[in-house]
């Protein structure tokens, strides 16, 4: 029994350190030129899913001059990811900024209680292995693009709750509360 929990403590701390690396990669990256993605069965996707209670999304309706005094109060690593976060903000279309707008908005709606759901949820969604990652949160860029009524009823089709287990229903149901209605 404890050689499994050695085991399984060792794939938990490999797995944390390739999450790790995999993100200071994605940070690390150049920004790529946003392209509308198309999702199976080429219906449209929304823009990518980012944390509104990021100190980026605080920033995105700052003027330039704004920004740069919040930035300036912040360590040069954080001040590097949050430019990146900005500019890939910038380089939205108007109508993908409405919808992180509307999701930072919605998320700051919320009651505390309901934010530490969410962001306990938002976690998780990073700990998912990453073909299941990459699956829920393609289902959750889908679900941007729907109204409340039509969320609703994907979220309780059978199609739907096939294809994902009761966990990931939880946190693409919680995670959804801050996604904004289609406009």
């Amino acid at each position: 029994m404890s050689r499994f929990l050695q085991l399984a403590g060792l794939l938990v701390a490999a797995s944390g350190t390739l999450l790790l690396a995999d993100q200071r990669a994605d940070a690390e990256a150049p920004l790529r030129p946003v392209v509308p993605r198309k999702g199976v069965g080429g219906r449209a996707l929304g823009p990518r899913l980012t944390n509104p209670s990021s100190p980026a999304s605080r920033l995105y309706r700052a003027t330039p001059a704004e920004r740069e005094r919040a930035l300036e109060k912040l360590p040069l690593r954080q001040q590097e990811r949050i430019r990146k976060n900005l500019e890939w903000f910038d380089g939205l279309s108007k109508a993908d900024q409405a919808i992180v707008l509307k999701r930072a908005e919605r998320y700051e709606a919320m009651s505390p209680e309901a934010r530490q759901v969410f962001n306990r949820q938002f976690r998780a969604l990073a700990q998912l292995a990453p073909e299941r990652r990459q699956a829920v949160a393609a289902a959750l860029r889908r679900l941007q693009t729907m109204s409340d009524e039509q969320r609703a009823g994907v979220l309780a089709s059978p199609e739907f709750t096939s294809r994902f287990s009761a966990e990931e229903i939880k946190l693409i149901s919680d995670l959804s509360q801050v996604i904004p209605p289609a406009m």
